[in-house]
C-alpha cells in the first residue's frame, strides 16, 4: 500500500471504468467513431474520478482473487454499460429516421453525403436535422439524463450484477419498435403536407398535360417541406424535453431489469 492505495482500490477503480467506458462508447455523438478513442478515454478515466467517491461502499462486497474471475467481472461491466449505451441510442435514432423519411420526400435522397461528425451516409436535410436537435439537446442540459444514469447503476447494480430477467427480450423489442413511432410522430407534419402537394401536382400534371410536372416537384416539394419544417422549429424545444424524458424512464426500466 503506497500513500493509502492498493491493489484492490486501483482494480476497483479500472472495474468503475469499464462500465462508464461502456456507457460513453455506446452514447451517440461521444461514441460515433470520429470521436477519437483518446478522447473517449480521457472522458471515461475523467468520470471515474469523478463518480469514485458517489460509489457506495458495498458495491463491490467480494474482492475476486482469481484472474479468471476478475475477467469474468469485466466482461459484466462492459455489459452493462452496453445495455444502457444501447438504451440511450436509441432515443437518438427515431429522431434520425424521421429526419431521413422527411429528406427522401423532400427529393435529398439523390444528394445524400458523407457527415464528418457521424461517419454514416445521410441526406444534406438529416445532417441539418441533426445539428439543430443536438443543440436543442445540449442546450436543455438533457445530457445530464446520462451523467445521472451513469451514477444510478452504481446505486442499483452491484459489480458483475447483471441478471437480465425474463421481460428483458419483451421490453427491448418494444424499446427498439419506439424508433419508428418516434420516427412518424416527428415527422407527420412535413408529410402530411408533402402527400397534399404530390395530390395537387398530380390534379395539374392531370389537367393542364403540357406542364412538366416531374420537373416542378423537386422545387415545390423542397419549399412546402422546409417552410413545415421551419413553422414546426418553435415546438422542437417541448417535445425534445418530453422525448428524453421518457428516454430516462427506459433507461431506469433498464436498470432494473438487468439489477439482480
Amino acid at each position: 500500500m503506497i500513500y493509502g492505495i492498493t491493489v484492490e482500490s486501483i482494480l476497483t477503480a479500472a472495474l468503475i471504468f469499464i462500465r462508464i467506458g461502456g456507457i460513453l462508447f455506446a452514447l451517440p455523438f461521444i461514441g460515433d467513431e470520429p470521436t477519437p478513442v483518446r478522447v473517449r478515454i480521457l472522458l471515461s478515466v475523467a468520470l471515474t474520478f469523478t463518480v469514485q467517491g458517489l460509489v457506495p461502499t458495498d458495491w463491490l462486497t467480494v474482492f475476486p482473487q482469481d484472474p479468471l474471475l476478475y475477467v469474468l467481472l469485466v466482461i459484466k461491466e462492459l455489459c452493462i454499460g452496453l445495455f444502457i449505451g444501447f438504451t440511450a441510442r436509441i432515443a437518438f435514432d427515431g429522431i434520425l429516421m424521421a429526419a431521413s423519411l422527411v429528406g427522401y420526400q423532400m427529393g435529398f435522397g439523390t444528394a445524400d453525403l458523407m457527415m464528418p461528425d457521424a461517419d454514416v451516409q445521410m441526406t444534406s436535410f438529416t445532417a441539418f436535422h441533426r445539428v439543430i436537435m443536438m443543440m436543442i439537446f445540449l442546450g436543455l442540459n438533457l445530457h445530464h439524463i446520462y451523467l445521472d444514469a451513469m451514477i444510478r447503476t452504481f446505486a442499483l447494480i452491484p459489480a458483475g450484477g447483471i441478471a437480465p430477467q425474463a421481460e428483458m427480450g419483451m421490453f427491448l423489442i418494444d424499446l427498439t419498435s419506439g424508433i419508428f413511432r418516434v420516427a412518424m410522430q416527428l415527422s407527420a407534419p412535413v408529410l402530411v403536407a408533402l402527400m397534399f402537394t404530390n395530390t395537387a401536382l398530380g390534379l395539374i400534371a392531370r389537367t393542364v398535360p403540357q406542364l412538366n410536372v416531374f420537373t416542378m416537384s423537386f422545387p415545390v416539394g423542397f419549399f412546402v417541406g422546409l417552410g413545415v419544417y421551419m413553422a414546426c422549429l418553435p415546438f422542437f424545444p417541448g417535445w425534445v424535453a418530453q422525448h428524453f424524458n421518457t428516454s430516462q424512464e427506459q433507461i431506469l426500466l433498464t436498470l432494473k431489469g438487468i439489477a439482480p
